[in-house]
C-alpha cells in the first residue's frame, strides 16, 4: 500500500486506447469484501478484503477498486476503463498492469484468467503473533453463541455488572475470607488444579465476550482457537469483521473479553457466598489479576488492541520501522508515517517511543535469562516425573493428573521459546541479508563508474572555482525552531542536530515557492460563493509569494463589488483600477505605475484597488481587465486577481482566459464544497479543463478545529493538483489591515503549502511571448 500514489501517477502518465489488447485478469477464489475501515486514522479511505486463507488484506481505494472490477475476467484494457469511471481519474493500462504484478498478484488477490490459484500469497508474519494456532470453535457456532449472548451487551445490563463488580470487590476485600482460602489450597495442593481449570473456563468465556461484542455491533465473529504468544498459551478469537464498525463499534470488540470477565467475577463470587468455597475466591481474585494484564499495550492483548483502534490504525507494530526511520534527524517522513491523519500519527509516534526501548529490554533480557530459563524448565519436568511416579504408586489419580498438567504447562513456554528464537533469528537474517544486498548493488554501480573515463584534475584552481561548494565542506543548515534549536543554541553552535523533519518540509516548500518566472504568471483567486474568504486568501498569498520570492508580485481587486483588498494592506488610496486605465497610455514606467497602488510595508506586497465610488454606473467588462493585465504584464512578475463572486460575469469569464492558474476558494462545510465543484463543473463544460486539472483548491475554515469531510476533500482531490485546507486564525478574521507576522505558525505553513503549489505550474508554463 505504500506505494500506491507512485503507481497511481505511473498509472496516469500516458493514455493507452480503450481497446488495447493484454492479459485478462480475475479475482482469485474466496475473497471477500469487508468494506471500508470506519474511523481508519489514515488520510485516505482504505479497504479490507478476506483471502481464502482467512488473511485480511488492507487496500487502498485505487487497488480495492482494481480487485472489484476483475471480475468477471477482463482484459487490462476493459479493467482500466471501469476503475477509471469508478475512480474519477484516468488509470491507463499500463498503470492497470503495473499494479496487479507489483502489488495485487503477490498478495494473491488477482491473478491472470489461465492461471491457476496462488500457491503462496504473500501472508504477513509479524514477530509478535500468534503461532501453532488450533481451532477450537468453527466460525458457524461461534456466530450462534455470539448471537445468543449479544443481548448482554445492552447499556442498561453493562451498568449493572459493572456496579456489582464494585459492590463485590468491596466485600471480596472486607469479608477476611482471603487467608483462608490460601491455607485451604496449601492444605490440598491438588485443589489448583481446579483453579487452573477454572481460569482456562474464564478464558475461553473471554474470547465468547469478543465474539458477542462483535456481533452486537453488526459484524460476524470468525472461529475461536488456541495458539502460543511469546512463549504462552494463549486464545483468540478472530474479529476481523469487526473492522466495518465505527471505531466505538471496536472498542466495544475489544472490551468484550474483559466485559464476559466481569461477568465471569459475578458468577464466582455469587458461588463463594453460597457455598464459602475459597477456591472460587481465589479464582475471581486471580481472573481479576488476568484482566488487568490484558490491559498491557506493550504486546498484543486487549490493552493493545484498545489503542490501536483508538488511533484508527490496524496494526501498529507495522508502523514502528517507518516511525523510527522518520525520526532519524536529516531523514524524509517516511510514506507509512505520512499517510497518517495528524492525530493518528502524534498517537502512533508516542506509542513507538514508549514501548520500543521496553521490547527491546525485554529481548534482551529474554536472551540472557534463556539458559537458566531452559535449566529451570528441565528440572521442574523432571521433579513432576517424580511426583507422578509416586501417585501411581499410591493410585492418587488427581496428583497425577496435576503432574501431567504441570509437565504440560512448563513444555509450552519452553516450544513457544524454540519459537520466538526462530523466529528472531530469521527476522534478524532477513534484514541483514536485505542490507548486505543493497551494498552489493550499491557498490556494483560504484564499481561501474570505473570504467568510464576519470575527470582531469585541474592543477590551478580558476576564478571559476571560487565557490562555497568548491572551498567549503558541505554545511549542515542550522535547526530554527524547536528542541533542535535550544540544543544548537545552547552548545554556542558546536552541535548541530540539523533542521527536523517538519522544518526540512517547510524548507522544501520554500525552494518549490522561489522556482524562477520566465517572464510573468497569472494567478486569480476566485469562489462562487460570498463570505468564504477569498479576498483573505488573496491577501495571504499574494503576501507569502512578497516575502518569500522577493521578486515584483501584486494583487489586483477585481471584484466590480467594492471589494475591501486595498483596506488590508494599507491606508486608503485615493487611485484605483478605473484611474489606470484612464491614464493607461501615459503609464510607461514602474515608477509611473506605483504611484496607483498600494504597498503592505511588512511583506511589500502591492495592491490595485477597485473602484468603490458609489456614482460609478458601469463595471468593467473583459476588454478592459485585458487591458490592465496587459500593461502589469510588462512590470510584475507575478499577477494575483481577485475577482467576483459572478462566475457568469463577462468580466470573471474574460480574467479565467487570462489566467495561467486558479486557486479555488471553498469553505469547509457541505454548502462551500458543493459551491466549488459546481465551478469546476462549468469550468470543465466552457473549456477551462486545464485549469481545473492544475488548479489549487483552498478550504478555508470557519472555525477552530473543523475540517472538511473527507469525501469532499477526496472529490477536489481527484479533480485538482492539490487541496490544501487553511486553519482558522483570529488574524485573518479582522477585515482590517493585516499583520502577517501575527498569524498563527500552521496558517503560515498551510500558505507555503499553497503558495508552493502553485509556483509548481511555473516551470510547466511557457514564457508568455
Amino acid at each position: 500500500m505504500n506505494n500506491t500514489q507512485t503507481a497511481t501517477q505511473h498509472a496516469t502518465d500516458t493514455d493507452v486506447p480503450s481497446g488495447a489488447t493484454g492479459p485478462r485478469w480475475r479475482r482469485a477464489l474466496g475473497l471477500q469484501f469487508l468494506g471500508p475501515v470506519q474511523g481508519s486514522g489514515l488520510r485516505d479511505p482504505a479497504y479490507l478484503v478476506r483471502r481464502i486463507d482467512d488473511q485480511v488484506v488492507q487496500l487502498s481505494e485505487l487497488l480495492h477498486l482494481v480487485v472489484v472490477h476483475a471480475e468477471p475476467p477482463r482484459s487490462s484494457a476493459e479493467v482500466a476503463d471501469a476503475v477509471s469511471a469508478a475512480y474519477g481519474r484516468t488509470l491507463t493500462v499500463e498503470g492497470v498492469e503495473h499494479l496487479i504484478t507489483t502489488r495485487l498478484e503477490p498478495l494473491g488477490l488477482v491473478v491472470e484468467d489461465e492461471a491457476g490459484e496462488p500457491l503462496r500469497p504473500v501472508k504477513a508474519r509479524p514477530l509478535l503473533a500468534l503461532t501453532l494456532k488450533a481451532t477450537l470453535l468453527p466460525a458457524r457456532r461461534t456466530r450462534v453463541l455470539a448471537a445468543l449472548l449479544a443481548p448482554l451487551f445492552w447499556p442498561p445490563v453493562v451498568l449493572a455488572a459493572l456496579a456489582a463488580l464494585v459492590a463485590s470487590d468491596v466485600l471480596l476485600v472486607t469479608g477476611g475470607g482471603f487467608w483462608q482460602a490460601i491455607s485451604e489450597v496449601f492444605a490440598t495442593p491438588t485443589a489448583a488444579l481446579l483453579i487452573y481449570g477454572m481460569l482456562v473456563a474464564a478464558a475461553v468465556v473471554h474470547e465468547l465476550g469478543h465474539a458477542a461484542a462483535c456481533r452486537y455491533g453488526g459484524a460476524d465473529p470468525g472461529e475461536i482457537g488456541v495458539g502460543v504468544y511469546l512463549v504462552f498459551p494463549a486464545f483468540y478469537t478472530d474479529v476481523t469483521d469487526s473492522y466495518r464498525l465505527g471505531r466505538a463499534g471496536r472498542v466495544r470488540t475489544d472490551l468484550g473479553g474483559l466485559y464476559f470477565n466481569v461477568l465471569t467475577v459475578l458468577g464466582l463470587v455469587a458461588g463463594y457466598l453460597a457455598t464459602d468455597s475459597g477456591l472460587l475466591l481465589l479464582t475471581a481474585l486471580g481472573l481479576q489479576l488476568q484482566m488487568l494484564q490484558q490491559l498491557i499495550p506493550v504486546v498484543r492483548f486487549d490493552g493493545y488492541f484498545i489503542l490501536s483502534d483508538l488511533a484508527g490504525v490496524p496494526d501498529l507494530f507495522s508502523r514502528v520501522g517507518p516511525v523510527l526511520r522518520s525520526l532519524r534527524p536529516g531523514h524524509p517522513v517516511d510514506p507509512r508515517v505520512s499517510e497518517l491523519r495528524p492525530r493518528a500519527r502524534r498517537f502512533v509516534t508516542t506509542w513507538v517511543v514508549l514501548v520500543v526501548p521496553l521490547l527491546a529490554g525485554a529481548i534482551v533480557w529474554f536472551v540472557w535469562v534463556l539458559p537458566q530459563f531452559v535449566d529451570h524448565g528441565r528440572e521442574g519436568i523432571r521433579l513432576q516425573q517424580l511426583v507422578f511416579d509416586l501417585a501411581w504408586q499410591q493410585r492418587d489419580w488427581p496428583a497425577m493428573a496435576l503432574a501431567v498438567f504441570s509437565i504440560t504447562l512448563l513444555l509450552v513456554p519452553l516450544v513457544g521459546a524454540s519459537v520466538v528464537l526462530w523466529r528472531l533469528a530469521t527476522t534478524l537474517s532477513t534484514l541483514v541479508r536485505r542490507h548486505v544486498a543493497a551494498r552489493m548493488r550499491t557498490e556494483e554501480r560504484r564499481m561501474d563508474t570505473f570504467d568510464e573515463p576519470p575527470e582531469t584534475e585541474r592543477a590551478v584552481l580558476s576564478a571559476a572555482d571560487f565557490t562555497d561548494a568548491i572551498m567549503y565542506a558541505p554545511r549542515v543548515p542550522p535547526p530554527r525552531q524547536g528542541w533542535r534549536r535550544a540544543v544548537y543554541e545552547g552548545s554556542g553552535h558546536v552541535v548541530n542536530p540539523g533542521p527536523s523533519p517538519t522544518e526540512q518540509r517547510r524548507q522544501e516548500l520554500e525552494r518549490r515557492l522561489r522556482t524562477p518566472i520566465e517572464g510573468s504568471r497569472r494567478v486569480v483567486v476566485l469562489s462562487r460563493k460570498g463570505g468564504v474568504g477569498k479576498t483573505t486568501i488573496s491577501l495571504a498569498l499574494g503576501s507569502t509569494f512578497a516575502m518569500l520570492r522577493g521578486d515584483r508580485v501584486i494583487a489586483v481587486d477585481a471584484n466590480p463589488d467594492a471589494g475591501n483588498l486595498a483596506h488590508r494592506v494599507a491606508p486608503p488610496h485615493d487611485m484605483n483600477i478605473t484611474h489606470v486605465l484612464r491614464d493607461l497610455d501615459d503609464i510607461t514606467s514602474y515608477a509611473a505605475l506605483r504611484g496607483y497602488t498600494s504597498q503592505a510595508i511588512e511583506s511589500r506586497l502591492e495592491v490595485l484597488a477597485s473602484d468603490d465610488d458609489p456614482r460609478i454606473q458601469m463595471a468593467l467588462d473583459r476588454d478592459d481587465y485585458h487591458r490592465l493585465v496587459g500593461l502589469l504584464d510588462h512590470f510584475y512578475n507575478l499577477i494575483l486577481l481577485d475577482t467576483g463572486t459572478g462566475i457568469l460575469d463577462s468580466a470573471n469569464q474574460g480574467l479565467l482566459s487570462e489566467a495561467d492558474q486558479i486557486v479555488l476558494v471553498v469553505r469547509s462545510g457541505l454548502d462551500g464544497g458543493r459551491a466549488g465543484a459546481l465551478t469546476l463543473d462549468w469550468m470543465d463544460e466552457h473549456g477551462f479543463g486545464d485549469l481545473v486539472s492544475r488548479a489549487v483548491v483552498v478550504v478555508n475554515a470557519q472555525r477552530h478545529g473543523y475540517a472538511p469531510p473527507d469525501l469532499m476533500r477526496r472529490h477536489f482531490e481527484k479533480r485538482c493538483q492539490r487541496v490544501v485546507t487553511v486553519p482558522w486564525d483570529g488574524a485573518l478574521e479582522q477585515g482590517a489591515l493585516t499583520d502577517m507576522s501575527s498569524l498563527h505558525r500552521k496558517t503560515r505553513d498551510s500558505l507555503v503549502d499553497i503558495a508552493a503549489a502553485v509556483a509548481d505550474n511555473f516551470v510547466r508554463m511557457e514564457a508568455r511571448p
